[in-house]
Parts: structure tokens; C-alpha cells; sequence
């Protein structure tokens, strides 16, 4: 059973890819790099399949997965934080081309101009929709099913409905809809490093265990032997790193609703 899932691990790394990835037809090619990498992580996930035994591969591949959660959540926040300072720029410029009696088209096509990232392309978008006449607060609807910030784009659009139904200035409701963002951000950005304490101490509190694991391979009762040879050891090691990692990512649960 080894031989035969060497050779197919093997075969799946070393299969040729189908004609239209190979000419860059018909979908999006992944980079070479990041190829290798899953390549590369699905060879030592194979190998370690084979070497450790079935517990422990059960408990890394636990900790695996909640790091990997851990790390993509981190990289939404990040994304969420370029996200709201790229659409405070833009709806600055905005409000400025409306206050100077600049078409509300032609003003979402001069913050799109000057905006960054994925607020650039949703802008370029509503606005290249409002010129084909679509409604531009749909537009901004639309926008949000595809944010990692739909609530700035929905209020958006509420305060666009809102200038159009009862003839309110739309300088002034986007502004006080800049505001808004602005405000918000700042209070996410003092929550969230006010948080910084609780999630450095449930990374702690989470490595406890294994630093325990440590100082007894250092004392010289050996835990390591036990924890992996299988049977009751590796039992307790994947029910073990089980309970730490629910409760590493409950309490990143706990703050992110906090922060959001």
C-alpha cells in the first residue's frame, strides 16, 4: 500500500496539465510558483501520510487547517482595511467634483480615476453602467455582493436613492455618507487594537500545551514517544490539538465580532 500511493503521488505531480492550461486557453493559469508550492505541500503531505502514523497526521493536518483559517482571516482584515482607505480617497474626490457642479457620472469617473484596487474597478464599473443609463444605486448593490466592506456600498447606494427620490443634495448626503466611513473606520481601527492583548493571549494560552510537550522532552519523560506512537498517545494528541484549536478560533470569533 506505501509503493502504490508513492506512485500515485508521483503520477498526480508529474501528470501533464490539460492542452488548454498548457496554451493559456480557456481559464486562468495559475502562476508557476504557486504551483510548485502545492506540488510541493502535497509531496510532504504524502510523505508524512506514510511515515507518521495515522493519529498524528490527523492532528497535523488540524493544526494545518487552523492556521491556514487564522491566516486568511488575517489577510480579509488586511483587505478590508485597503478596501475602506481606498474608498475614503474616493469618496473625497467625489463630494469634491460634485460640491464644484461636476455630473454625479462624470465625478464616480474622477474618483474611479484616482482610486486604488478593487474600489477603482467597482467605480469604473457603476459608472460605465450609469452611461448605458442602469441605475446607478444597483450598480453600487451589485458592488457590494463582491466587497469585503458591503455595508459602506449599500449605504452608498441608499443615500444615492435618497438624492434621487426626494431631491436632497447629492453633494451633502455623500459627504455625510464620507463621514460615515471615515468615523467607522476609526472606531474599527481603535477596537481592533484594543484587541490586539486578547488575541496575543489566545495564541499563548493555545501554545501552552505544546510548550508543555517541550519541557518534558527536556526533563526526559518523553512525551513525544508516546504522543506519536499511535493508540491511546495519538488519540489524546488529536483530541488535544482538537480542543486547542477550537478554542484558538473561538476566541478569534469572539473578537472579529467585536471589531465587525
Amino acid at each position: 500500500m506505501t509503493v502504490a500511493a508513492v506512485l500515485l503521488a508521483m503520477a498526480v505531480l508529474m501528470a501533464p496539465s490539460a492542452p488548454a492550461a498548457r496554451l493559456g486557453v480557456g481559464g486562468r493559469r495559475l502562476p508557476s510558483k504557486r504551483v510548485s508550492a502545492i506540488g510541493i505541500a502535497f509531496a510532504c503531505a504524502v510523505a508524512v501520510a506514510i511515515v507518521v502514523p495515522f493519529s498524528a497526521t490527523v492532528a497535523a493536518a488540524i493544526v494545518a487547517a487552523t492556521f491556514a483559517a487564522r491566516l486568511r482571516g488575517q489577510r480579509i482584515r488586511v483587505r478590508r482595511a485597503e478596501e475602506s482607505a481606498a474608498m475614503q480617497g474616493a469618496l473625497a474626490i467625489l463630494v469634491g467634483e460634485l460640491r464644484v457642479g461636476a455630473h454625479p457620472v462624470t465625478a464616480v469617473e474622477a474618483a474611479a480615476a484616482e482610486a486604488t484596487g478593487t474600489v477603482a474597478t467597482s467605480l469604473r464599473m457603476v459608472a460605465a453602467r450609469a452611461r448605458l443609463g442602469a441605475d446607478v444605486a444597483e450598480g453600487l448593490r451589485d458592488v457590494a455582493l463582491e466587497s469585503t466592506l458591503p455595508a459602506h456600498w449599500e449605504r452608498l447606494a441608499a443615500c444615492w436613492n435618497l438624492a434621487l427620490s426626494q431631491g436632497i443634495s447629492i453633494a451633502a448626503l455623500m459627504h455625510a455618507a464620507h463621514r460615515d466611513i471615515v468615523e467607522r473606520s476609526r472606531f474599527e481601527s481603535r477596537v481592533a487594537a484594543g484587541m490586539a492583548g486578547a488575541r496575543a493571549t489566545a495564541g499563548a494560552l493555545a501554545g501552552l500545551p505544546f510548550l508543555g510537550i517541550g519541557l518534558g522532552q527536556l526533563i526526559g519523560a518523553d512525551p513525544l514517544r508516546f504522543l506519536l506512537s499511535g493508540g491511546v498517545g495519538g488519540w489524546l494528541l488529536v483530541v488535544g490539538s482538537t480542543l486547542a484549536c477550537c478554542g484558538l478560533l473561538w476566541s478569534d470569533s469572539i473578537t472579529n465580532r467585536v471589531i465587525t
